[in-house]
């Protein structure tokens, strides 16, 4: 009798342990255009790993990928090798379409349609500080953000997502025809509607005395 009791006892910390890893239901969302690019998500490094994780209770990721919607990638945007880390489809997704779609396409209405209306964005550049508050300081904002990117010699490259529950990371990189950004970092806070309503953006800028892409010779 002991011996039955310990076994349930087990069997029911297995089960809050599975619980516990398990993520919240994906939804999947519209296709942004049929002849988009999709994402190349971060596969287990072998089927024997992914198989022993289901063993375990712990949820293959990967099973996310189909519910990645297709982003066609324009001005040197890339998201090859996008490691993703996320217990919400739809805000990886928000993510995405913010920076390669909106941001990618340098669409200005788009972009600011990403964020709530008493949003608050800090920026640190060079360890330079400046907050923007409100849809109308987040649209000049990003007006100067899409001057300094040019669609011509300028190139994105979305690293990592990281998102838990209602917040995301964002790591990147980017390079224009007269600055390098090595190491860039977007922290953003969703609301219930799924708007942007707090963003903190780091990263070190490096200025070019010679153009990235005129050649030496």
């Amino acid at each position: 009798q002991q011996q039955k009791q310990q076994q349930k006892l087990l069997q029911k910390q297995e089960q809050q342990e599975q619980d516990h890893h398990r993520p919240r239901n994906f939804q999947k969302m519209p296709l942004v255009t049929p002849n988009a690019l999709t994402i190349p998500s971060s596969p287990p490094t072998s089927p024997s790993i992914a198989s022993a994780g289901r063993k375990k209770g712990i949820p293959d990721r990967n099973t996310s990928s189909s519910l990645m919607i297709p982003i066609e990638l324009k001005n040197g945007c890339s998201e090859e090798g996008c490691l993703i880390e996320s217990d919400d489809v739809m805000i990886t997704n928000a993510v995405r379409k913010h920076f390669l779609l909106h941001f990618g396409h340098r669409d200005l209405d788009a972009i600011v349609s990403d964020y709530a209306d008493d949003c608050v964005m800090i920026n640190v550049v060079n360890g330079d500080r400046r907050s923007y508050h409100g849809l109308e300081e987040i649209r000049k904002a990003f007006a100067e953000i899409f001057h300094l990117h040019p669609t011509v010699n300028s190139t994105f490259h979305l690293k990592q997502i990281v998102a838990n529950r209602n917040t995301a990371t964002a790591t990147w990189t980017a390079t224009t025809p007269t600055h390098i950004f090595p190491e860039s970092e977007d922290k953003l806070v969703y609301n219930e509607h799924g708007k942007i309503c707090k963003q903190f953006f780091s990263c070190q800028i490096q200025d070019l005395d010679t153009p990235w892409y005129v050649s030496d010779e």
